[in-house]
């Protein structure tokens, strides 16, 4: 977050006020000294002029992993759903628009 602020030309103290946060508070966001919830990062990105998955770096695996089965048929898919949907609206919906952001890069 911070490499996009500084290229951005925000200072910490603007970033901060236009998120509705301490500057204390951005900067433990950018040390990665606490964990960033989904919709401070959405308007960390709003502010910036960014897309949340700008946040993450682009790390293509260079040789894709071998999927045995249907995605739907992992036992993970079903953790994920079940997680997803015992989440509040909010959270749901901060959750797909991060999912879709990142499924685009």
């Amino acid at each position: 977050m911070r490499t996009l602020r500084e290229r951005h030309g925000i200072s910490r103290e603007d970033m901060a006020r236009r998120m509705g946060l301490s500057s204390h508070q951005l900067k433990k966001l950018e040390d990665a000294a606490v964990i960033i919830p989904v919709a401070r990062l959405q308007v960390a990105a709003e502010v910036l002029g960014v897309s949340v998955g700008d946040f993450f770096p682009d790390e293509t695996p260079e040789v894709a992993p071998q999927v045995d089965s249907s995605p739907m048929e992992h036992p993970q898919t079903r953790d994920l759903i079940e997680a997803y949907y015992a989440a509040p609206t909010s959270v749901r919906a901060s959750f797909s628009a991060l999912l879709t952001s990142l499924a685009r890069r």
